[in-house]
């Protein structure tokens, strides 16, 4: 396995506290490789790469414990090298689905590159696209700012019709998009990092910027519903001129909108319609969006998608797909996930204990032998009465503590066994947790 010491030690930590890994993850993966290829050419199908780029959306659903995370962890890190910007949203109090401002914040506070990776790159992915217009424009004019002062000036013109020109292009014209970079790059130029700083919020949709801030970037207004996804096509239009291949937004658990009454859900759906219809026209070029959520949200009878005619027409399973001969067809806009198998559960174990051995430096297939594995993950089983699918996090955390121990020299073969109070106390967790799984405490 050719992997960095860092990234498995960054894998273990994740799974030891009961977490996806936020890297590393395609060396874990386990089970849904035809569904991550299938991914992988809808990235490389809406690329600005490929005919100035395309848009696409699907649905990944399925019952807790079936991958979902995982699989948008392994497909942000593939965006991440083919060159692309990621966001990565989750639904909740305070980003509502009914309320798309709320999304759009979110969607560029979370947004990150392969370079920049901690927290948000909006401001590195304005700066680079700024610096490449003036060195175009230096080029183009044979202009020396530094050294003469109408140059500077003459510059700050051209930037500004700049500017101006290639937001047009992008469809967006709110009032005050282009005076908001304009004062952004302005306040960099000129080492007034608050006002850039409030340039940078104003357009990134923050409700904090007051009047006064306002007025020293020479807007009005803010983000709202009606201009929300303009200013998202000003971004898409930033990232491919700043040498982005796109922009995947994942957005995470929209099943949360089924706790909404039912006005607050109606309109949830109602914007996911909407953003449905502006991908399937392709107005939101080079954006791939990721939905996810239970099974709940697109199969019940109540509270659910098929509450909103219109967007279910325009999502539900075909007819054909109902039959099981012809099940797995991924081109469509749902891809529905399994619960992890027993099969697959013990092949991400065989991974783990490789990695858990290069990292520390041992080898623990001469106590951790493939025997080993399969009887654990059968005690697993049989303790939760074939419910071992719905605790791949819980499990995996078990694991690598046997693994932990195993190194330490202690005898790992009394671990085989649950006990009933363990195994109550864990589905009380997952209960209590609405299905979810929790980092517990596992007594072996």
């Amino acid at each position: 396995m050719l992997l960095d010491i860092s990234v498995g030690e960054a894998i273990l930590r994740a799974l030891r506290n009961g977490s996806v890994p936020s890297v590393g993850t395609n060396y874990l993966l386990a089970g849904n490789k035809n569904e991550k290829n299938h991914l992988n050419k809808e990235l490389d199908y809406i690329s600005f790469a490929n005919n100035n780029g395309h848009a696409g959306f699907k649905f990944i659903y399925g019952p807790y414990g079936s991958g979902k995370s995982f699989l948008c962890e392994v497909l942000k890190e593939d965006a991440f090298k083919k060159g692309f910007a990621v966001s990565e949203i989750v639904i909740s109090k305070a980003v509502q689905l009914h309320n798309f401002e709320t999304v759009y914040q979110a969607i560029m506070t979370g947004l990150r590159t392969d370079s920049q990776r901690e927290y948000s790159a909006i401001r590195q992915i304005f700066q680079e696209w700024l610096s490449k217009e003036k060195k175009d424009i230096l080029l183009k004019y044979d202009l020396d700012p530094d050294e003469n002062e109408e140059d500077e000036i003459r510059l700050m013109e051209l930037l500004e019709q700049k500017i101006s020109d290639e937001i047009a292009k992008a469809n967006a014209t709110t009032p005050g998009i282009v005076q908001a970079f304009y004062s952004f790059y302005k306040g960099l130029m000129d080492g007034d990092r608050q006002l850039s700083d409030w340039a940078l919020g104003w357009i990134s949709g923050d409700t904090s910027i007051d009047r006064q801030a306002k007025s020293k970037i020479g807007v009005t207004g803010k983000v709202d519903k009606t201009n929300a996804f303009e200013f998202l096509l000003a971004l898409l239009h930033i990232l491919k001129l700043s040498g982005y291949k796109g922009l995947l937004i994942i957005i995470d658990e929209v099943e949360t909108v089924r706790k909404e009454r039912k006005d607050i859900r109606y309109q949830a759906f109602e914007n996911l319609r909407f953003l449905i219809d502006m991908v399937s026209k392709d107005r939101l070029k080079g954006c791939y969006m990721l939905f996810t959520g239970t099974d709940d949200l697109i199969e019940n009878e109540d509270r659910s998608i098929k509450e909103h005619d219109a967007l279910y027409s325009r999502i539900k399973p075909l007819s054909l797909q109902k039959n099981e001969s012809v099940s797995g067809v991924l081109s469509t806009p749902l891809m529905k996930l399994n619960r992890f198998s027993t099969e697959q559960l013990i092949e991400v174990s065989y991974k783990v204990r490789e990695i858990h051995g290069m990292v520390h430096k041992w080898i623990p297939e001469t106590v951790i032998d493939d025997t080993f594995i399969k009887q654990y993950v059968e005690s697993f089983t049989v303790a939760f009465e074939q419910e071992i699918t719905v605790l791949p996090r819980t499990f995996l955390r078990e694991f690598i503590f046997v693994l932990d121990a195993a190194k330490e020299g202690n005898d790992v073969h009394s671990l085989l066994n649950i006990s009933p109070s363990t195994v109550e106390r864990i589905k009380h967790n997952i209960e209590v947790a609405g299905g979810r799984e929790t980092a517990v405490d596992v007594e072996l």
